[in-house]
């Protein structure tokens, strides 16, 4: 009896540690963020370079692909708030994303179509129901220990990163090691495979759901029901011009994972100590910050916690403030990134002979058609369909583009099917049907470093091609490998998909005039710093402002921004990164970025004031309560 007492004053001790379903719940996140952030790695490059959109193509159809991630957290919110819950939401659409994850990498558009659908809505409808049930799960069983939430969200958002690190290092050198997209791509996959099985397993162990309307909640009178509608617009009202303005934050952001792999790719020197370093690798900069200043702030609190016995330890900075240093960093990083763009030196003209498998760049030459002569130093107008050759100047020598007949020809671009490529030292490169045609140009492929005589530079794509005696295996920076006496083992795609060769101008940056990659380096310490502050601020006052049955569409909400952000700002302003001076284009996010900050300090103020009101409202109506109980 003694004990029951003791239990029943409250005597007894409170469990202080986290509870067991964290660890399944950071383990199944880690591996989930390793696919999904693996796959995100290449997939600019592969759209670009692989799927043949080019900068421009890839730069719009990649952040209509992250909108529709970020977008489809509204569907993933409202199906486990209403009908599954978020633990059968999470397993159920994980396997779509499964799917998703093995189909991509087939060089084919109606798969390609098909996989980013698939991955979209996989990763957008579980993506807020994760960090949901990991807040229920405190709730219900670490009740008022808000210290300890907030440490739990932050290991949370390790754990994000910890993965993101990983898969944006590796895949890319699982990338270049096997010259294979394919299997870049099925990394990812296995891991989420992983990571549905862990997430799984930890079922038991999570808090306990309420889905749709409780017996309880159905027998509310219509004035209750009515009630609870306006409470839910007022929290939408008070979150709502705060989100708008965090939409800015994440253009800038996820410009890193394709703008930023683009000027890495023209503009940046990447060796660091004597290592190239691929230009989406370099994403990896921002999920290892990540970890280093989460994980270093973790450290402190854990050390002071252990010095500090007076109780729990109450939240500091407010998070608005947070917010705003944040986004005066997201300001500064386009600053650095402007200045490295300032750095550089201006392309210079060049011809670009290009198709699926490779791109040349030439000095400036002139060419004899049948009908007329084309100088591709200025702009001509349409021409007959006839063939003619392509003579260049270089230091190792002539160089000559021979083709019979062109498809198309207007302005400074001509697009023909098949072609020879006789280079400086008397080695061809022939083109038939619109692509690099590898048998017949045998003699020019060999053990060691891919380099066209003549060619100011070359980019041949990454992969595994069939010469006569061997299989070629092409990996980043042009080098090559020839396995001899093996056969593909995959065979070309039997989809119905026309290819051309295209000659026209380019850009060309020589290599003394870029800049080192260490400027961005320095772009990603900043915006990383502003992610913490942004980011996973947001994340938990997501959560913590919605009410229990809102918290699934305000953390979609939250997630929201990302998709606004990428269609209606990075999608409409995809051409204009190709055709301005990575300065120009870098400085004026800059400049916004100091727009959207100083217009982010009224709304704050704000929002501040609304949940004080908000706050005071619920103590006076416990108060009431309290006192009607006691009566």
């Amino acid at each position: 009896m003694a004990n029951e007492v003791a239990i029943n004053s409250g005597s007894a001790v409170t469990e202080t540690g986290h509870p067991k379903g964290f660890m399944f719940l950071f383990a199944g996140e880690f591996a989930e963020r390793f696919s999904f952030y693996g796959m995100r790695a290449i997939l600019p490059l592969y759209l670009s370079d692989q799927m043949g959109y080019g900068e421009a193509g890839s730069g719009t159809y990649y952040p209509l692909f992250l909108g529709l991630c970020y977008f489809l957290p509204l569907l993933g919110g409202y199906i486990a708030d209403n009908f599954l819950g978020k633990y059968w939401t999470i397993v159920g659409f994980s396997l779509p994303y499964v799917v998703g994850q093995f189909l991509v990498g087939f060089e084919n558009t109606y798969l390609l179509i098909l996989a980013l659908g698939l991955l979209a809505m996989g990763t957008g409808v579980i993506k807020p129901n994760i960090s949901t049930l990991m807040g229920i799960t405190y709730d219900q069983q670490r009740p008022g220990q808000e210290k300890l939430r907030s440490n739990a969200f932050q290991y949370f958002y390790m754990s994000i990163n910890i993965g993101a690190f990983l898969s944006t290092l590796l895949v890319p050198i699982v990338r270049d090691q096997t010259g294979s997209y394919l299997y870049a791509f099925l990394l990812p996959a296995v891991f989420m495979v992983v990571a549905l099985t862990i997430f799984a397993a930890g079922k038991k162990f999570y808090g306990v759901e309420r889905i749709g309307l409780t017996a309880t909640k159905a027998a509310t009178s219509s004035k209750s029901t009515a009630e609870e509608t306006v409470a839910k617009l007022r929290v939408l009202g008070q979150v709502g011009l705060l989100f708008a303005l965090v939409t800015f934050f994440w253009a800038v952001f996820d410009q890193s994972s394709y703008t930023w792999v683009f000027f890495a790719k023209t503009y940046m020197n990447r060796q660091i100590l004597g290592f190239d370093l691929a230009p989406d690798s370099i994403q990896a900069l921002n999920p290892l910050f990540i970890v280093i200043f989460i994980g270093g702030t973790l450290l402190y609190r854990t050390v002071k916690s252990a010095a500090v016995t007076t109780g729990i330890e109450k939240p500091g900075m407010p998070a608005t403030t947070k917010m705003f240093i944040g986004f005066l960093l997201t300001a500064a990083c386009m600053g650095v990134m402007a200045l490295a763009g300032y750095q550089t030196g201006d392309p210079e003209p060049a011809v670009m002979i290009k198709c699926k498998e490779v791109e040349l760049y030439f000095p400036l030459g002139k060419g004899e058609l049948k009908t007329a002569a084309v100088d591709f130093a200025k702009k001509e107008g349409k021409f007959a369909n006839s063939g003619g050759t392509l003579d260049f100047s270089t230091p190792s020598g002539r160089v000559q583009l021979e083709f019979p007949k062109y498809d198309t020809a207007a302005g400074n671009k001509i697009t023909f099917t098949d072609a020879v490529l006789t280079l400086a030292d008397g080695k061809k490169l022939v083109f038939t049907d619109g692509r690099l045609d590898f048998t017949k140009s045998a003699a020019f492929f060999s053990a060691g470093k891919l380099e066209p005589a003549g060619a100011l530079d070359v980019q041949f794509r990454q992969g595994q091609y069939q010469l006569p005696d061997g299989v070629l295996l092409v990996k980043r920076g042009n080098h090559a490998e020839v396995l001899a006496g093996e056969r593909l083992k995959l065979g070309p795609s039997k989809a119905k998909e026309e290819f051309s060769v295209t000659v026209g101008m380019g850009k060309y940056v020589k290599p003394e005039s870029r800049v080192s990659v260490w400027w961005m380096f320095l772009a990603f310490l900043v915006i990383t710093a502003a992610e913490i502050l942004i980011s996973v601020t947001g994340l938990e006052l997501a959560f913590v402002v919605a009410p229990e049955n809102m918290k699934g569409f305000i953390t979609a909400c939250w997630l929201l921004t990302v998709a606004l952000a990428n269609w209606f700002i990075n999608a409409p302003i995809a051409d204009l990164y190709p055709a301005m001076h990575p300065g120009n284009y870098f400085l004026m996010l800059a400049g916004i970025g100091l727009v959207v900050a100083f217009l982010f300090i009224p709304v704050s103020r704000r929002f501040n004031r609304a949940m004080a009101a908000s706050k005071l409202k619920a103590n006076e109506a416990a108060s009431v309560e309290g006192n009607s109980g006691a009566v």
